[in-house]
C-alpha cells in the first residue's frame, strides 16, 4: 500500500507539472494572440478615423482631410476623435473589461490622439503636397518637363526685358516736352511735325483708359459677377496649428504639378467645373480679389503684361520694325536736335507696338485660341506702326501660332511665379469657402481639418490560465501592451 501511495503522489506531481506547463504555455500563446490583435485592432480604429474624410473636398477637389470639428465648426475636438476610435476598438473585439470569456480578452485602457497635423499649417505646405501627389497620377512626366521648361522659357522673357508700360509713359513726356522747345532751337534741316502728324504714342495712352477687359473683350462676353465674402477667409485670419507639420518645401517638381492640379481641379475663364463659390478658381489664387471679374481683369492685366515683355523682345530683334519705329521716332522728336527725347519717344513707339499686339494676343487667347511664347515675324499681326488705332476694335485678334500655348498655359505660368503661401492659402480659401456654401459642411474651417496623425493606444489584460496554481492570494502582473499608429496623406 506504501508503494500504491508513493505511485500516488509521482504521478499527481508529475500530473500537476504537466498542467502547469500546459497552462503556461496557454497563457504564453494567449499573449502572442493578444499582441497579434492589438496591432490588427489597432490598425482598424486608426484606419476608420481616417477613413471618415471631408467627403465634399473629397469629391470636388480630391483632396483628403479629417474634421477633427466633427461639423461643429468649434475647433478641433480631439476628444470626440479619442472617442470615435473606443467605439472602433470595442466593435472589433476589444473590451472595457480585463475578464472575460474570450480567449484573446484585451481592455482598452486608452487611446489617445498623441499629434497631429492641420491641411493649413506651414501655409498650407501639407495641402500643396497633396495636391502635387494627386497630380502625379494624372499628368505624364514628358508632359510635366514640357511645362518646366514652358515656364522657364516665359520667366527669362519677364526678367529680362523692360517695364512696357513705363516706356509708353516716358515716350509720352518725351514728346511732351519737346513741344515745349522754341523753334530758333531746331536744328538746321529739320521741321516740326504737322499736328495731324499720327503719334501712336498718345493713340495707345488714351485708349488705355478704356479699361482693361473692354480692350479684350466684346460687351456680349459673359463675365461671372460672382462675389465671395473672404473676410475671415484662410488666408486673412489667424490659424489653428498642429504639432507635427510637414518641414519639407515643395520641390520644382512639385511646384509644376500643383499648377498642373490646379488646371485640373480649379474652374476658371475657359472652364467652368460647377463648383459652389467664385467661378474663376484658377484666377483667385492668383489674384486674390473677391469678386470674378477683379480676379479675371488681375489675370489679364498679368497676362498683357507677360506678352508685352516677349513682344517687346521680339520687336528688337526684327531690324525692319526698328527701322521702322526709328524712323518715326525722328519725324516725330529730331527736329528738337535733343537725343535723349529722341531716344524716348522710340521706345516709346515699340512700347506702344508692343502694347497693341499684346491686346489682340490677349484677345485670342480668351477665345480658346494659342500664342507662340516669342512670336517670329510671320506670326506678327500688327504690321504697320501708324496703322495701329484700326485694331482698337474688340473684335480683331492676334494671328494664330501654331506652336503656341493656350489661355490656361498662361495660367500655369503664373502659378509658377507665385510663392509657396500664396498658393497654398488662397488655395484653401476656395475650398473652404465652397465647401462652407454646403449644408452638411456650413462649419467647416480648413484648420480643423487634419491630413496627418499619431495615435496611441494601451491595451491590458490579466492572466487567465496560470494564475489557477496560484498557492496564494497574490495578484498575478497584468500585461499591458502599447502600440502607435502613424496616418497620413501624404505618402505616397
Amino acid at each position: 500500500m506504501k508503494r500504491k501511495g508513493s505511485i500516488t503522489v509521482f504521478l499527481s506531481l508529475s500530473l500537476a507539472s504537466v498542467l502547469l506547463l500546459f497552462f503556461l504555455l496557454l497563457d504564453l500563446s494567449r499573449i502572442y494572440g493578444q499582441k497579434q490583435k492589438a496591432d490588427v485592432i489597432s490598425d482598424i480604429a486608426a484606419q476608420s478615423i481616417f477613413a471618415d474624410y471631408n467627403r465634399y473636398l473629397w469629391d470636388n477637389y480630391r483632396i483628403l482631410g479629417v474634421d477633427a470639428s466633427y461639423g461643429s465648426g468649434g475647433g478641433a475636438d480631439f476628444s470626440m476623435m479619442e472617442s470615435r476610435m473606443q467605439e472602433y476598438l470595442l466593435k472589433n473585439g476589444m473590451s472595457t473589461d480585463t475578464k472575460g470569456r474570450e480567449f484573446f480578452q484585451l481592455a482598452t485602457e486608452k487611446c489617445e490622439v498623441t499629434q497631429y497635423g492641420f491641411i493649413t499649417d506651414d501655409n498650407g505646405r501639407s495641402f500643396l503636397k497633396q495636391a502635387a501627389k494627386q497630380q502625379k497620377f494624372e499628368v505624364a512626366q514628358k508632359a510635366l518637363e514640357k511645362a518646366l521648361d514652358r515656364n522657364k522659357e516665359t520667366e527669362d522673357a519677364a526678367e529680362e526685358s523692360e517695364d512696357v508700360d513705363e516706356l509708353i509713359d516716358k515716350g509720352g513726356e518725351a514728346m511732351t516736352e519737346s513741344e515745349s522747345i522754341e523753334v530758333e532751337e531746331i536744328p538746321e534741316g529739320m521741321e516740326k511735325p504737322a499736328e495731324d502728324e499720327v503719334n501712336p504714342i498718345d493713340q495707345i495712352k488714351e485708349w488705355k483708359d478704356n479699361g482693361i477687359l473692354a480692350q479684350v473683350l466684346p460687351s456680349s462676353a459673359k463675365i461671372s459677377d460672382k462675389k465671395a465674402d473672404l473676410s475671415e477667409a484662410v488666408s486673412k485670419r489667424t490659424l489653428a496649428r498642429g504639432n507635427c507639420a510637414v518641414s519639407e518645401k515643395l520641390s520644382p517638381v512639385e511646384r509644376a504639378l500643383f499648377a498642373e492640379y490646379e488646371k485640373t481641379h480649379f474652374s476658371n475663364y475657359k472652364n467652368d467645373l460647377g463648383h459652389d463659390g467664385l467661378s474663376y478658381e484658377w484666377e483667385y489664387v492668383i489674384c486674390g480679389e473677391d469678386t470674378d471679374k477683379g480676379n479675371l481683369s488681375g489675370v489679364v492685366t498679368r497676362l498683357l503684361g507677360l506678352r508685352e515683355a516677349s513682344n517687346f523682345l521680339s520687336l528688337m530683334a526684327d531690324e525692319a520694325k526698328v527701322a521702322q519705329a526709328d524712323a518715326h521716332a525722328l519725324t516725330l522728336a529730331g527736329w528738337t536736335g535733343n537725343a535723349a527725347i529722341v531716344n524716348a519717344v522710340f521706345f516709346g513707339l515699340i512700347a506702344s507696338w508692343a502694347y497693341m499686339e499684346s491686346v489682340l494676343d490677349v484677345r485670342l487667347l480668351l477665345s480658346g485660341g494659342k500664342v507662340s511664347i516669342m512670336k517670329s515675324p510671320a506670326e506678327w499681326t500688327t504690321t504697320d506702326l501708324l496703322t495701329l488705332p484700326q485694331w482698337f476694335d474688340v473684335n480683331k485678334k492676334a494671328k494664330e501660332g501654331a506652336d503656341g500655348i493656350t489661355y490656361e498655359g498662361f495660367l500655369l505660368t503664373m502659378s509658377a511665379l507665385q510663392t509657396e503661401k500664396t498658393l497654398g492659402l488662397r488655395s484653401l480659401d476656395l475650398l473652404e469657402n465652397s465647401a462652407r456654401l454646403q449644408g452638411d459642411y456650413s462649419n467647416l474651417r480648413m484648420d480643423q481639418v487634419v491630413v496627418n496623425a499619431e495615435f496611441s493606444y494601451q491595451y491590458s489584460s490579466e492572466p487567465a490560465f496560470f494564475s489557477l496554481f496560484a498557492l496564494s492570494d497574490q495578484n498575478f502582473p497584468t500585461l499591458k501592451l502599447l502600440r502607435t499608429r502613424e496616418m497620413t496623406y501624404l505618402s505616397d
